[in-house]
């Protein structure tokens, strides 16, 4: 519930009454939903107030959940047209910062999600390794990286359950490899192997951790990972490959 205190009509000047609205907004950026639902700002006992309920689908939701709430209603611009003079939706206030609600513990074995992947416009695959396109090489592990499994295909339970073959988590692994050597690389500029090395000592936790484990696996420097996934991504696949002993359960062909 929210009050508009008597400021508010002064301030903005619009008159008591009119449609003035509170919003709120649920957003699910890793599932690519949002839920909106709003209310009329009334008078009442209280003064004038607005109670907005929102539900969000449980199974739709990943990772974390952003909630938000705007003020909005006719906004006077100013203008001496009087075409313009007012903005009939114009968001009058809104929270400092949207709230974040984590969903899944940061102390997973790797950030790991179950969703649809028709329903959030992602390709009809089995998996995707996705990172955060501004994550820099000090953030945690868990807000740069996720393996996003898509729950529209029959792989998706024994994947989660961790009873696929061992080629199917090779394969996935291989993917990791390449996803954050590309996310460090995309740094190099700025930052070199012995800087990475340095982030990766003083938080074990970090993406540049990650990533120096990654090429110290692969017999590789930081720097020479990050630059076969800038430059040559096939060199780098086919050495992720042999080092994870790709498919070879399942012998040759």
């Amino acid at each position: 519930m929210a009050t508009l205190s008597d400021r508010f009509w002064i301030e903005t000047g619009i008159d008591k009454g009119e449609d003035v609205r509170l919003v709120a907004v649920a957003t699910c950026a890793p599932a690519r939903i949002r839920w909106r639902a709003d209310s009329r700002f009334e008078l009442s006992d209280e003064g004038w107030t607005a109670s907005v309920d929102l539900t969000a689908t449980g199974s739709d939701m990943a990772v974390s959940l952003s909630v938000d709430l705007w003020v909005v209603g006719p906004g006077r611009t100013g203008s001496p047209v009087a075409a313009n003079a007012v903005h009939g939706s114009a968001k009058l206030w809104q929270l400092a910062a949207p709230r974040t609600l984590n969903l899944e513990r940061d102390d997973a074995d790797f950030p790991t999600s179950a969703l649809s992947f028709s329903q959030t416009g992602r390709r009809a695959v089995p998996w995707s390794v996705e990172t955060v396109p501004d994550a820099e090489p000090h953030w945690s592990i868990s807000s740069s990286v996720r393996l996003f499994v898509n729950t529209d295909m029959g792989a998706c339970h024994p994947i989660v359950e961790g009873t696929a073959a061992a080629s199917t988590y090779a394969a996935i692994e291989a993917d990791v490899h390449m996803a954050v050597l590309r996310l460090l690389g995309s740094w190099r500029n700025a930052l070199g192997g012995g800087e990475l090395t340095a982030l990766a000592d003083d938080d074990f936790r970090c993406i540049a951790a990650l990533g120096l484990g990654i090429t110290t696996s692969l017999g590789l420097t930081i720097d020479e990972g990050c630059r076969l996934a800038m430059e040559d991504p096939l060199a780098l696949t086919s050495r992720s490959r042999e080092a994870l002993n790709f498919l070879e359960e399942q012998g040759s062909r």
